[in-house]
């Protein structure tokens, strides 16, 4: 079993991404641990859901995980400025394991960049706004 995405994983991950779920819009971001984010989108005929493991992985999941019952304050702040908006692009930065998520247009796009690096800090998680 895999323990950590390579780069070639995540450009698989990217173009499943891509084809299925950019367009959707965020319905919620909710948080598992302090480096495990659920980012739960959808359209008028499907949901989906993108589980984001700072430092580990990134893809889509059906399981059911566990929420915190208090989010975190990088959930809330997530929640504010992407709940609603549609994802409108995720690409991976060079041959890095960097992935820039972006949410809104490009006039106001909010980007969520995740580093999927080993020797994890606490969170490898941007959240900037493109002005």
């Amino acid at each position: 079993m895999k323990t950590r995405f390579t780069t070639v994983d995540i450009r698989a991950v990217i173009a499943e991404i891509n084809a299925n779920y950019v367009g959707m819009r965020v319905y919620n971001v909710y948080d598992i641990d302090n480096k495990t984010y659920l980012i739960r989108l959808q359209k008028p005929d499907s949901k989906a859901v993108l589980l984001i493991e700072s430092g580990i992985r990134i893809h889509s999941t059906d399981f059911e995980w566990p929420k915190n019952m208090m989010p975190s304050g990088f959930a809330m702040k997530c929640r504010k400025h992407l709940k609603t908006r549609r994802l409108t692009y995720i690409k991976q930065l060079g041959i890095d394991r960097i992935v820039d998520l972006q949410f809104g247009s490009d006039e106001a796009a909010y980007h969520l960049i995740v580093e999927l690096y080993d020797r994890v800090r606490e969170l490898n998680n941007i959240l900037t706004f493109a002005d």
